[in-house]
């Protein structure tokens, strides 16, 4: 059955360790977009810093969705709109940020003015380079767990969220989700929260069945979507749990063209 709809991660998937979407990517999602193929992102990332890279890669008036937030949100891309959102309740919230202050980490979120934080740090000063969203330093975390959140963030040396992640996951077993986006970056999110779960709900709003999807993502939080899609890939470099569920894996690495080579071999047949 041939591939109608595209997912794509983008950091350490389809840009480059510069931020940059490699040229190779580039050129086979704007070609598999002309051949009518659908073709939409899929990060942790929030929407505005998504934006530029759905304008670079020809997305805009299209009606294509984008998954946010590690699928906690489905946008549009042409508007930017919320299509879905699930958010974290009040008692998930503030039972995740009593967890991760037991462990010296401090929290984050996002909102529309950018990057919300009890404490700035240098993995903070990480994020602001990865999304160009500004920083606002609030004076108490129940000013991060008074509104709705689609995901709450922390970051630490990747041995000690490592070792965190499996005892957090416990904590907040059936009132949230964690995971690890990056080896510096854990991720809480609304119960039920997942890419692979978002992408099943766009395929079955547009039509598309599951043998018709292809994903391609690289890390932890990327398993989902990648086990899901009938099409499931990953780059060489990608990490062992997302290499243990891809389907197909590309044998090159992330910023040397992955996502054109498995676009080319298992999309447009070049």
């Amino acid at each position: 059955m041939p591939v109608r709809l595209i997912a794509l991660d983008l950091d350490d998937t389809l840009l480059t360790p510069e931020l940059r979407i490699h040229p190779a990517n580039l050129d086979a999602v704007r070609r598999a977009l002309d051949s009518g193929v659908d073709v939409m992102l899929a990060s942790g990332r929030t929407v505005e810093s998504m934006m530029p890279y759905a304008v670079e890669l020809g997305m805009k008036g299209r009606g294509l969705p984008m998954i946010c937030a590690n699928g906690s949100e489905v946008r549009d891309v042409d508007s930017g709109e919320l299509t879905r959102r699930l958010t974290l309740s009040a008692d998930a919230c503030s039972a995740a940020i009593e967890a991760l202050a037991g462990y010296g980490l401090p929290v984050q979120a996002y909102d529309d003015g950018g990057i919300v934080v009890t404490e700035r740090n240098r993995w903070t000063d990480r994020d602001r380079e990865l999304t160009g969203l500004p920083i606002r330093v609030v004076g108490s975390s129940s000013e991060i767990a008074g509104s709705p959140r689609s995901k709450l963030i922390s970051a630490g040396e990747p041995d000690r969220i490592a070792e965190i992640s499996p005892v957090l996951k416990r904590r907040l077993a059936g009132i949230a989700e964690v995971v690890v986006s990056k080896p510096y970056f854990i991720e809480v999110l609304p119960a039920g929260a997942d890419k692979g779960e978002a992408l099943a709900w766009v395929a079955g709003v547009r039509g598309t069945p599951r043998e018709s999807v292809m994903a391609v993502g690289d890390a932890g939080n990327d398993v989902g979507m990648v086990s899901w899609a009938g099409v499931g890939c990953a780059p060489a470099d990608a990490r062992p749990e997302v290499l243990a569920v891809a389907l197909h894996v590309s044998p090159l690495p992330h910023d040397s063209g992955a996502v054109a080579d498995l676009i080319d071999r298992l999309v447009l047949r070049r």
